[in-house]
């Protein structure tokens, strides 16, 4: 067995405890790596980073309080840019992959395939490699080489923070709760919101919400 300060020290944070159990169990079994922290939400997330000090941190992407796991893969990889993280997801990974690397992740593991990949995740991000699967590694670097122009969704054109604006819309959240949970003014949100308006050249905001709706349910 190895002694305990050569283990990968992993901290996951995810809003289903279950998941969280499940996680740490599938860790724990590896003799080169042990789970130094779970929570269920980003909250005071830095200051027990800090105290557990982990390599890696495995974050949700759909956290429900707080930011979400992207927004706070960039706040994490901002102040402590050695920890390298990886997102979990049951988000198609062709929308959402990208965006998670571009925030500071390391690697993108789906929810339906973690008990089967997140362990070999774990050990190709410490190395100093990225994980995705083969078939988004392909399309990224495909898209890379040939520079394509045009996007498969205008959703793909969203910054990240309309993007993030976007989802909640498609959730039901109104711009008062969007601006509450975000800890921005609604004014900026309904900036947003007007941008995401135009950039779909779409005629309304209702026909933003309806679209969110509808790209939700299908994702």
């Amino acid at each position: 067995m190895s002694n305990l300060k050569t283990k990968i020290k992993i901290y996951i944070i995810d809003d289903h405890k279950i998941v969280l159990e499940g996680l740490e169990a599938l860790i724990n079994r590896e003799e080169d790596m042990v789970v130094c922290g779970l929570s269920q939400n980003g909250t005071d997330i830095m200051s027990k980073i800090e105290k557990t000090k982990p390599d890696v941190i495995v974050v949700d992407i759909g956290l429900q309080t707080g930011m979400n796991g992207i927004e706070l893969v960039k706040a994490i990889r901002t102040r402590y840019f050695d920890i390298k993280p990886i997102i979990l997801s049951q988000n198609d990974e062709e929308i959402y992959a990208e965006r998670a690397i571009r925030a500071g992740a390391l690697g993108y593991v789906m929810k339906s395939e973690a008990t089967r990949t997140l362990v070999s995740a774990v050990r190709q991000i410490m190395t100093g490699k990225i994980y995705l699967s083969d078939n988004m590694m392909s399309k990224m670097l495909i898209d890379v080489l040939y520079k394509r122009p045009d996007k498969s969704s205008p959703v793909e054109a969203l910054s990240d923070r309309e993007f993030e604006i976007f989802m909640l819309m498609g959730k039901g959240f109104k711009s008062s709760d969007i601006a509450k949970k975000l800890n921005i003014s609604v004014k900026t949100v309904d900036a947003h919101r007007n941008h995401i308006k135009d950039k779909f050249n779409l005629k309304s905001i209702s026909d933003v919400v309806r679209y969110a709706i509808e790209w939700s349910k299908s994702h």
